[in-house]
């Protein structure tokens, strides 16, 4: 497969069809037993690993969340003092999560989201964590199957967001619905584990029985 940089991938299939683990081989946790990766025709190895993981977010599906505040947690890793809260502010718009915490929470970003965020809904612990990738400021995005826990509607206004991305970030988006990969620039098709097809979100549909049914 080719990823081209500031275009939009998905990866559907059904369970067991090898999504993760390809996503998994890009992101260096497991390392390939054949062929070979490369970026910008250099070829991933051991010694330029970190360097390509520092370029990369992840959202994954479940979201770890530490017993502090909303703050604290999309700048994930980050002194206080060092906290750059515009770029917060700007990721959690992003995230549609700025409006919830600005005018639902009486402590705004200073409220504590409790212990793996028990005080908050499955949806906002997840906008958090894509708030968090998003606030990294990151080259390339990977979602894994991170809207699954979102209501249709705040899924449609996220990935709007996400959208608008397209032509800033690559974004490689993991996705159980198909609605999710709709505007990617290209859907990879994975069955069994191997590229069974790629193609458009159009180009797929009209050619593709077992996509359609997905």
């Amino acid at each position: 497969i080719t990823i081209n940089a500031n275009k939009s991938y998905g990866i559907v299939g059904p369970t067991g069809s090898g999504k993760t683990t390809l996503v998994d081989i890009i992101l260096g946790l497991l390392v390939h037993t054949s062929g070979s990766i490369l970026v910008d025709d250099s070829e991933l190895n051991s010694a330029n690993i970190s360097s390509w993981q520092n370029n990369i977010g992840y959202v994954p599906q479940d979201i770890y969340l530490t017993d502090d505040t909303i703050l604290s947690n999309i700048a994930f890793g980050q002194p206080s003092d060092t906290i750059d809260f515009r770029r917060v502010r700007e990721a959690a718009n992003l995230a549609k999560l700025d409006d919830f915490i600005m005018n639902e929470l009486p402590k705004g970003y200073d409220t504590v989201v409790g212990e793996r965020g028990v005080r908050l809904s499955g949806g906002q612990r997840q906008r958090i964590g894509i708030a968090r990738a998003l606030y990294q400021d990151p080259q390339i995005i990977i979602f894994d199957e991170a809207t699954s826990a979102l209501d249709n509607l705040t899924e449609d206004a996220l990935m709007q967001s996400i959208d608008g991305l397209q032509s800033q970030k690559t974004l490689i988006i993991i996705a159980h619905r198909l609605s999710t990969v709709r505007n990617c620039s290209n859907i990879f098709f994975m069955k069994n584990g191997t590229l069974f097809d790629s193609g458009t979100f159009d180009e797929l549909k009209n050619k593709n029985t077992e996509f359609k049914e997905m």
